[in-house]
């Protein structure tokens, strides 16, 4: 089904295209609608972590706005965002037996203009972890997000946590901008065998889909060993995690770190309260995790 429809409604789902539709359709739901508005950003090729982020915002009793929008901004490899996987048939599909209220599935030209000249950076937060190999990549986020919150108002926006860094940022964002919305996080889902979903995994050849959950696996080993003594240095647990890893054929190992979440700082003696974060290639996909300690 093309995006270029301005509108169309799709037994209860709504798909909206035009940005001011959208954000007038929005105004008119603050004016006159009791209910708030719930937001589930995402880029599609739409999984169980998704559905969960919807299956939370469905608790808080709202209208609930789903966005597909592939956002070239945050792509510093232009050949990722070809191969990025596009499945918005079934996305669809996911979304009506989901009973979501609207999807809002805006072109690229409509969000980046000709004439577009507009980024919104958080300067800290960004210099760590992915944003070391992904230059601009949390501008692009940031900005979107920002974009997005504008033209839907919402009152909850929900992300989930397997992008930690990211939720870390769209938080400091929000609260650096004074921005009325509260920021709702939703744990990591995963496959039965412990890999993160992503919508990267259909990428994973068979073999390299057997390696993928080594990834979650030596986090649970980490987390058990740091249980049995939290007096381990950060350099002790993400040194043996390492050596886990590789043990077990995941050889390109962007980072291993053991963060406090609420300023992504790197604490030398980590306590239960902080985070094993994780970035490896398994073949020629990129994946991240991260467990609490």
């Amino acid at each position: 089904m093309p995006i270029e429809m301005r509108s169309k409604k799709i037994n209860s789902l709504k798909v909206i295209t035009s940005l001011k539709e959208m954000q007038k359709i929005c105004l008119n739901l603050r004016k006159t609608d009791s209910k708030k508005i719930s937001l589930i950003p995402t880029m599609g090729a739409l999984h169980d972590g998704h559905l969960g982020l919807i299956k939370k915002a469905k608790k808080k009793k709202s209208t609930i706005i789903v966005t597909i929008f592939v956002n070239p901004k945050q792509f510093n490899d232009k050949k990722d965002l070809v191969k990025y996987p596009k499945t918005f048939v079934q996305d669809l599909d996911k979304l009506e037996r989901m009973d979501v209220d609207y999807l809002f599935a805006p072109r690229t030209k409509d969000i980046y203009p000709d004439d577009f000249q507009t980024k919104v950076v958080v300067k800290n937060l960004k210099n760590h972890l992915c944003g070391l190999s992904r230059d601009g990549h949390f501008d692009g986020v940031t900005s979107v997000v920002l974009k997005i919150f504008n033209i839907t108002l919402p009152d909850y926006a929900f992300f989930g946590e397997k992008d930690l860094q990211q939720l870390i940022i769209i938080r400091q964002m929000t609260k650096d901008l004074n921005l009325p919305i509260q920021i709702i996080s939703h744990p990591i889902v995963r496959e039965k065998d412990g890999l993160a979903m992503s919508s990267r995994n259909i990428r994973l050849s068979k073999k390299e889909r057997t390696i993928a959950p080594f990834i979650y696996r030596g986090l649970v080993e980490a987390k058990k060993e740091f249980k049995k003594n939290n007096n381990r240095s950060a350099s002790q647990v993400t040194k043996d995690l390492r050596q886990y890893l590789l043990k077990n054929n995941i050889n390109k190992i962007e980072y291993i770190k053991i963060i406090d979440s609420s300023d992504i700082s790197y604490p030398k003696r980590p306590s239960l309260k902080n985070y094993i974060v994780i970035a490896v290639q398994i073949g020629s996909i990129r994946l991240i995790d991260n467990l609490k300690l």
